[in-house]
């Protein structure tokens, strides 16, 4: 029998353990800013697509009983985010047709993140 030993020593451990400590805190950053991202991507697409229904048609919004002196506004819960849609006062193109300048934003919540914002001007039929 030979008197050497095989193994490992204490500080060859740490020093393996101090490394798949770094590698896996790293790996759990990465993850976590990951699911970050997605939410993030995920709440901006369904903000948008929300903000372009209120844009085409306010209706499913609760009015506000109060007017802004610049025209109708309508604020609301659609889709599960909180959305605010402004018009300006209408601009009469002769006839039956007139103009009016449509503001959409969208927040996580009221008074959130906001997600998107659509300015558009619209033709309206009186």
């Amino acid at each position: 029998m030979s008197g050497t030993r095989r193994g490992f020593t204490l500080v060859e451990v740490m020093a393996c353990l101090l490394v798949l400590t770094v590698g896996l805190t790293t790996a759990a950053g990465l993850i976590f800013y990951a699911m970050h991202l997605v939410r993030a991507s995920h709440g901006q697409s369904i903000g948008m697509a929300t903000a372009m229904t209120a844009l085409a048609d306010p209706s499913p919004l609760s009015t506000d009983p109060s007017l802004s002196p610049s025209g109708a506004t309508t604020s609301g819960y659609l889709n599960g985010l909180w959305v605010e849609r402004r018009e300006s006062d209408e601009i009469s193109l002769g006839g039956n047709d007139a103009s009016v300048l449509v503001s959409v934003d969208v927040y996580d919540g009221n008074g959130g993140t906001c997600y998107a914002s659509v300015t558009r001007r619209l033709l309206k039929k009186n």
